[in-house]
């Protein structure tokens, strides 16, 4: 990555932290959590305005950034959650650190799914926290549906409504759904990888081959690739004859 794009990775990936740190004080009562929350909304109420400020175009600007003035709003809890959302762009600069995992998330679909699953896992919380008698607030809905998706299954919320055990029926398909996806992307990747190595090698072995045919001569750095993998091909047959 280029050193100019660094401090971009860090802002943004401090603001990510921020963001998941004001949703999880949804689950805490107390001055401190108040405090503590009242003090990271203010760093995104600045980190807007100065982005406003900044923008050539401020119209477009808040046109495109939708989500980045919902997450300053100050009139519920659930409004918390579009903080995390403005905070996708981390992983923009994110996947060129780690480029597998990039690969692997956009294998199958699997970044719109987890995606999906992230917008249904903020608006779920909703209804339910208003129909379910036992839910007090968007916190504890919230709660709910993390255990529900993740099925963990503690019992300490449990939906009595026919509406709020719907919601349920999907969040759990939903995060079964996400096992096999991840499970599907990941042998995926590792195959593909696997046929993109095999074909450099005979690529290389065909270079090999052609050079000790015009020149006769062979590189040292020609010579200790063909012995690495000469001796990767006896080790894969001796396991192969094992099995």
């Amino acid at each position: 990555m280029k050193n100019k794009q660094t401090p971009l990775f860090i802002y943004e990936f401090s603001m990510l932290l921020l963001a998941i740190t004001s949703l999880g004080l949804l689950f805490f009562r107390g001055k401190i959590a108040t405090e503590l929350n009242f003090f990271i909304w203010l760093l995104f109420v600045l980190d807007y305005t100065l982005r406003l400020i900044w923008a050539e175009n401020k119209r477009t600007f808040v046109k495109k950034h939708p989500l980045d003035l919902i997450a300053i709003l100050p009139l519920s809890g659930v409004f918390r959650s579009a903080r995390i959302f403005r905070s996708l762009r981390t992983f923009v600069v994110f996947r060129r650190y780690l480029q597998p995992i990039s690969d692997i998330l956009v294998i199958n679909g699997l970044d719109k799914f987890l995606i999906l699953t992230g917008i249904l896992l903020v608006l779920i919380p909703i209804p339910v926290a208003l129909v379910e008698p036992a839910i007090n607030g968007y916190g504890d809905a919230l709660w709910w549906a993390i255990v529900t998706i993740t099925t963990v299954g503690y019992g300490d919320i449990a939906p009595v409504t026919e509406l709020g055990r719907f919601l349920a029926v999907i969040l759990m398909l939903f995060g079964i759904g996400i096992i096999g996806a991840l499970t599907s992307s990941i042998t995926s990747y590792f195959k593909r990888h696997r046929s993109k190595s095999t074909l450099h090698d005979h690529e290389k072995l065909d270079q090999i081959i052609k050079k000790i045919d015009s020149t006769g001569y062979l590189s040292d750095h020609s010579t200790d690739y063909l012995i690495h993998y000469l001796e990767e091909r006896k080790a894969t047959d001796q396991k192969n004859q094992e099995d």
